[in-house]
């Protein structure tokens, strides 16, 4: 079990750097975004509506293909053809972004008038649908790398299109003027890239095949990922939606930049252990100690996304401040420790959610994704009224708490894993206290402000061990570790021995 969650992290840790890469895009772009030079803050608002537009319709054209994917390529009954697997998954993708452009680009003027009252964003919106079956065709790839584990060349891949993209969009906003259409034209530019840069490892893998009772069953796992997929996406973006609806533009602009820098947990953190882990669940069904396995990544993993909300939420005022000089923005600092923490239920749910896709009962997550979206508007609906982008962002942190119980009694119901309930509640309710703590500072001098919050920050592991929060075997660990490493003269020899850290059980 031990080497699993070894190997989990080392891969975690490769997938990450890619990740953190697209944040590092995403930071940089910020003060371009936000400079008033080249965008207002209502076209802020409006990259805003289109970047999760296109998230929906990334969700829409997935159609379930990657997961299916995932649980198929390791079925024992499909070993010897797991490249006919992929390309048949393949060429459902392909089909299905074509099928949705040629649906999507003659609405492209109602869309543009839906979201924007106005048709004159109807050639961005086809650049974004263009985009959007570039980048479905994208995470397909990826999933597979994901399987083979190939973390290096997934990250190495990710890294290289995402400083194109980052390349092209500077180029198109300040030396062509293109403005918001600059930005999804570099994206459709970007995506193409990725695809050319890998299309000899896709072909590779790939051997004509075609079985319809195989793809019929791949079918009926995916639809009701297809929809958790759309509902989830939805959900993600609903809040912008309604500030859009009910509130001004500018608080769309607002919410988003905050939505932004926590989101960063998510994708350097979440995503990263989801990354590495899932292909592993789905090796590891079988296997002795696997329940073991499920119940620590949980713990581990929430964690060290604990440490990021925290860090994040304290800092939050100096973040924003940092990454953008227009004064119209820094009240976004404000609702970034209630969106920090609505990703630690994220995390939990998804984890949670192992059962489910263990038993091939994934229509239970279809049907809770819908309920949660539900709920979702109509807590915005009542909230934003009142406490605008505040209301936004309380809306998400209730609704991924229900949306997680309805997620985790399910699963425990029908594949049960003996999670550590009580660390858990643990690292939440003492996470959540240091984090909102950060709010109560922002009048305190500089160097005042920053040394509190840094000790708020290092106090946390060491509270915890205070209410007896690590194991024997953890604390020995720990120890083993700083031994290894306090010596620096001995760092390259124990950076190849890396792997011999922890003795496996």
């Amino acid at each position: 079990m031990l080497k699993s969650i070894r190997q989990a992290s080392r891969d975690s840790i490769i997938y990450s750097f890619g990740n953190i890469a697209v944040k590092i895009v995403g930071f940089v772009l910020i003060p371009l975004y936000t400079d008033p030079r080249y965008f207002s803050i209502d076209d802020f608002g409006i990259i805003a509506l289109l970047d999760i537009t296109g998230l929906v319709i990334i969700s829409a054209m997935a159609s379930g293909l990657p997961q299916s994917l995932l649980r198929w390529y390791w079925d024992k009954d499909y070993s010897g053809n797991q490249k006919g697997i992929f390309f048949m998954t393949l060429v459902s993708q392909v089909s299905a972004g074509l099928l949705f452009c040629l649906i999507l680009f003659p609405l492209s003027h109602n869309l543009s008038d839906a979201l924007f009252k106005t048709t004159d964003w109807s050639t961005t919106i086809r650049l974004l649908i263009l985009s959007s079956a570039l980048q479905a065709v994208n995470n397909l790839i990826n999933t597979l790398m994901r399987i083979q584990s190939r973390s290096v060349l997934y990250t190495i891949a990710n890294i290289s299109k995402l400083t194109a993209v980052l390349l092209l969009t500077i180029y198109f906003i300040v030396f062509r003027h293109s403005g918001v259409t600059g930005i999804y034209l570099a994206q459709v530019l970007g995506n193409s890239l990725f695809i050319l840069f890998l299309s000899g490892y896709t072909i590779r893998n790939c051997k004509p095949f075609f079985n319809f009772p195989v793809l019929k069953s791949m079918s009926r796992f995916g639809f009701p990922l297809l929809l958790a997929n759309f509902a989830s996406s939805s959900l993600t973006v609903i809040d912008r939606y309604a500030l859009n609806s009910l509130a001004l533009l500018k608080y769309v602009a607002l919410y988003s930049l905050a939505y932004k820098i926590s989101s960063v947990l998510k994708l350097v953190i979440v995503d990263s252990i989801r990354l590495a882990v899932f292909p592993m669940v789905m090796k590891k069904i079988d296997t002795p100690g696997n329940k073991r396995f499920y119940s620590k990544t949980m713990l581990y993993s929430s964690f060290v996304l604990m440490l990021g909300i925290i860090a994040i939420s304290l800092f939050s005022f100096e973040i924003i401040r940092l990454i953008t000089r227009s004064r119209e923005f820094w009240n976004a600092y404000s609702v970034i420790p209630l969106l920090a923490i609505s990703v630690f239920f994220v995390n939990m749910r998804e984890i949670s959610s192992y059962g489910l896709y263990i038993v091939k009962k994934t229509n239970i997550i279809g049907m809770n994704v819908v309920v949660a979206a539900v709920i979702n508007i109509v807590l915005n609906i009542i909230l934003i009224p009142k406490w605008n982008i505040t209301g936004a962002a309380l809306a998400t942190v209730f609704t991924q708490v229900i949306y997680l119980c309805m997620n985790y009694f399910k699963s425990q119901k029908e594949y049960y894993i003996p999670f550590e309930q009580g660390k858990l509640a643990l690292l939440f309710i003492l996470g959540s206290i240091i984090s909102f703590s950060g709010l109560l500072m922002t009048d305190l001098s500089l160097v005042l402000r920053l040394t509190l919050k840094l000790l708020c920050l290092v106090s946390f592991p060491f509270i915890l061990y205070l209410f007896d929060f690590y194991e024997p075997i953890e604390i020995q660990t720990i120890r083993k570790f700083f031994n290894k490493w306090k010596d620096l003269s001995k760092f390259r020899e124990n950076l190849k021995t890396a792997d011999h850290l922890i003795d496996d059980e």
